[in-house]
């Protein structure tokens, strides 16, 4: 196995790179908790600083990156504690590097109304700002292409047609209504000399997309921070000049091969129901371009021309076009979101996306999610292993445990104060009978039907109602395709477990077998060795606490009640006391 672990300044230039390090934990942890870098780096690093940034590759994969933010120099000759190993050393270079512990948790709000919940996972992560993601099937050129044409064709109505003379009204103007003769790629992601009803249009800055900038200028110096001290000359004959004059030209092989049919202008809208996002600072008009039965924004992000690129964290995107399927274009990929047979009927949702997602999971019965390094979001149901491992001695260890201190086998529920939903109660008899009564209260303000609140119920008591997996194995010489979200099944002698299975654990999904979802990977590199660790949770659980975490982000009881003194429901009988 073959590991890299890479240094980038504050400017985001690499500073170094090691495939040999002292020692080092490069931990990934559950989507509610931070990925961690920690140990030693070789005492002659050039340069190192608080908020560099630290990535590690492993086989030529990035499995982890973090910011420094903690640095302990150390001249001596003796021995220190690091990690779990008394290191002797002369010198030595002590860091610690974390991910943000929200890193793609961003707030959103939605309303999901009689909605599949494969559907209403897909509509969130889509209406989040920041890159997390999901992943749609895609093999290649023109795949993705084709599939944003045939969604356009699905938005495309007379009544939002573009209005003439002016960009105020409607969203889409056909090939009828434009004069092309002088149209040309300015660069990779701009297209100039559109006339629209007899009228030149700005240049059209295509959204969604990024492409390598034709000269050395301010945005070609955000993109890649080494270039600040080239000189235009360097630029010129540098790699970045040549991928921006390939995208220029592929771009241009569109239009003269396929033509424009049709230009989509952004279709977001302020709270006022105006465009606010169809002229950027340049005076550019942003949409989208079709020919051919193609999307031109797609086709350049899979020929690997360009970046997909979420201006303001894709605030302003429409979450119903689902733009963020874009970034399944970039290479081969699976459906990431599995369907469901479950229904919400009113899910009134704000809070942290990954926290909607924990919900959501559980409403589902028997479904997780993960979320990759790169945050794509994998949704689906938890009932086939992705690993086996068998025990050998000479290639892994094998711990098996339980942790039954979060057991939950009575639960009380309350949704939104205003809603008609009345408190209930749901339990596990046969884990009450085994264990005792272990009860715990949510209050979920999202919830106002009482389907919805019973689906969420009984998802989180079918994952804490028993003992909680606490095993872990370590793989000797170290395994770069363990993730997690795994679901690994243990398996050959002498394994056994001690504790009792009681009928109906988990839903009866792994009756007899020694099984748990991966919590935590540890990847541990000495030198060229590698170790790796998995820690096991319970099959059905996505993060740590799923009881506490969904509520982690939403509202307080408190500010459901807030009010203007100036409101004219003041003084009426509608809740409002002023005791």
């Amino acid at each position: 196995m073959h590991y890299e672990v890479i240094l980038y300044d504050t400017w985001g230039r690499r500073i170094a790179i090691f495939d040999e390090v002292p020692l080092l934990d490069v931990i990934r942890a559950t989507p509610d908790d931070a990925d961690c870098i920690r140990g030693l780096l070789p005492a002659d690093t050039p340069d190192l600083g608080h908020a560099y940034r630290v990535v590690v590759r492993l086989d030529g994969e990035r499995v982890c990156e973090g910011h420094v933010e903690l640095l302990r120099p150390c001249w001596s000759d003796t021995q220190k504690l690091i990690l779990d190993r008394y290191v002797t050393f002369h010198e030595l270079l002590e860091i610690e590097a974390r991910s943000p512990i929200r890193a793609g948790n961003t707030r959103v709000s939605r309303a999901c109304v009689q909605r599949e919940i494969s559907a209403a996972v897909k509509d969130v992560i889509n209406a989040a700002p920041g890159p997390i993601h999901y992943t749609v099937a895609h093999d290649a050129y023109p795949d993705g292409a084709q599939r944003e044409f045939a969604k356009f064709l699905t938005r495309k109505t007379d009544e939002n047609e573009l209005e003439h003379g002016g960009i105020s009204e409607g969203q889409w103007v056909g090939a009828d209504r434009m004069d092309l003769s002088h149209a040309c790629a300015k660069d990779g992601d701009t297209i100039a000399g559109i006339v629209v009803d007899g009228m030149p249009w700005p240049d059209l800055r295509m959204m969604l997309i990024d492409a390598e900038e034709r000269t050395r200028n301010a945005h070609a110096v955000k993109r890649h921070p080494e270039v600040a001290g080239w000189t235009d000359a360097q630029y010129d004959a540098g790699p970045y000049k040549r991928r921006a004059d390939a995208a220029t030209a592929f771009l241009q092989h569109l239009i003269d091969t396929k033509g424009i049919d049709f230009i989509e202008l952004n279709p977001h809208r302020d709270a006022n129901g105006a465009f606010d996002d169809r002229v950027d600072a340049y005076g550019r008009y942003l949409g989208l371009a079709f020919g051919g039965g193609e999307c031109f924004n797609a086709a350049l992000v899979e020929q690997g021309l360009a970046d997909v690129y979420l201006w303001e964290d894709g605030r302003y995107h429409v979450p119903e076009m689902a733009l963020k399927e874009f970034y399944s274009y970039v290479g081969r990929h699976d459906d990431s979101i599995e369907n469901t047979d479950a229904i919400l009927s009113d899910f009134d949702v704000k809070g942290g996306v990954i926290e909607v997602l924990t919900a959501l999971a559980c409403m589902a019965n028997g479904y997780v999610f993960s979320v990759d390094p790169d945050l794509a979001v994998r949704f689906r149901r938890a009932d086939i292993t992705d690993r086996v491992v068998y025990f050998d001695p000479t290639k892994n260890g094998i711990h098996l445990g339980s942790d039954s201190r979060g057991i939950v086998n009575y639960l009380t529920v309350e949704g939104h104060p205003l809603s008609a939903l009345a408190p209930f109660s749901v339990s596990r008899p046969e884990s009450i009978g085994e264990y005792g009564l272990r009860s715990a209260h949510l209050a979920y303000f999202s919830l106002t039907r009482r389907d919805d609140a019973e689906k969420l119920a009984a998802g989180l008591l079918e994952d804490l109602a028993w003992p909680e997996p606490a095993g872990q194995v370590i793989f000797h010489h170290g395994d770069p395709d363990i993730r997690v979200g795994d679901l690994v099944a243990l398996r050959g002698l002498p394994l056994r477990r001690l504790d009792r299975e009681l009928p109906g654990e988990w839903g009866g999904r792994f009756a007899g077998q020694h099984v748990g979802r991966v919590r935590l990977v540890r990847h541990r590199f000495s030198g060229k060795r590698v170790t790796t660790t998995a820690l096991l949770g319970s099959p059905l659980r996505s993060v740590r606490n799923p009881l506490h975490f969904i509520v982690r982000g939403q509202e307080s009881a408190r500010s459901l009640f807030e009010f203007r003194l100036d409101d004219d429901a003041v003084g009426l009988d509608m809740g409002y006391h002023l005791d």
